[in-house]
């Protein structure tokens, strides 16, 4: 069996496939296959955040959703390397290599069911700027609005967004929750000890407490791509300008475009005051 760090945790993983579960060489080896294939996958979609704390039910649903559409594989093997992965990730929080299980809402999947993805949330942005809304997510929705990737997100200043905010709504909130104090040119998520975030964790542990308010998913990668989809599905712009504008590589692009696809995509609705709490 080939144990060269394919995923991580690996060696004492299998050592517990085996001694511990008991299980036989040639399940073991499937298992070891399949999730380094998940890791090999998930490494190549974000590979400036390999954390497998990382790692979220959506991550893993997207896979299997290759699985299904590019590599054309049974439904019923690709429940066996869901079973496989439930596995992996039971151990990785029974030995608190995980903050948490991440598949307590992913079951066995039928195909049939397309998740339904909400586009076009950006021009509403502002109807939030008078709800109870942490300003964290004020934040994360208009940095990713206007276009910057989740590499950018922590890097973003008040002067790279200034002058791209049309909104004077937006601008003064932005600039009205920053500290200008030791800068004139402040980083959007600031830290208090430090100048900036160094994590998007950072970020997603102050948004979700926001989720009961906005009814689209407003952690920083599902927004990313929810942007993403919303303009790739205008279909109005050629690959090459859409390359320009979304900073994306041809086979992202390619990603994003059998996405496009294979979601059901919906226009986001404005919400009434009640949903948002006024």
């Amino acid at each position: 069996m080939n144990l060269n760090n394919l995923f991580p945790h690996q060696k004492s993983f299998i050592e517990h496939c085996r001694n511990v579960q008991h299980l036989s060489e040639y399940s073991i080896g499937m298992i070891n296959s399949d999730i380094g294939n998940f890791w090999k996958y998930y490494s190549v979609k974000f590979p400036n955040d390999t954390n497998i704390k990382s790692v979220t039910s959506s991550d893993i649903r997207d896979y299997l959703i290759q699985l299904d559409q590019k590599e054309h594989l049974s439904k019923k093997t690709i429940n066996k390397y869901l079973s496989y992965l439930k596995k992996y990730f039971v151990f990785l929080t029974e030995n608190k290599f995980i903050n948490s299980y991440p598949l307590f809402n992913l079951k066995g999947i039928s195909f049939q069911r397309r998740e339904t993805i909400i586009i076009n949330w950006m021009p509403y942005i502002s109807q939030f700027l008078d709800s109870d809304i942490h300003s964290e997510t004020m934040k994360l929705l208009i940095v990713i609005s206007l276009g910057y990737d989740l590499d950018q997100l922590l890097k973003v200043r008040w002067l790279d967004v200034s002058d791209k905010l049309n909104d004077s709504g937006l601008k003064k909130f932005l600039f009205d929750n920053l500290t200008f104090d030791k800068t004139p040119n402040p980083y959007i998520f600031q830290g208090k000890r430090v100048a900036r975030y160094t994590s998007i964790d950072r970020i997603t542990s102050k948004t979700k407490k926001d989720q009961k308010i906005i009814d689209f998913p407003i952690n920083p990668r599902k927004l990313r791509q929810s942007y993403v989809l919303s303009i790739i599905s205008k279909q109005d712009l050629s690959d090459e300008q859409l390359l320009s504008k979304l900073h994306i590589s041809r086979k992202s692009l390619g990603y994003y475009k059998f996405c496009s696809n294979y979601y059901h995509l919906a226009p986001y609705k404005k919400a009434t005051s009640s949903q948002l709490g006024y």
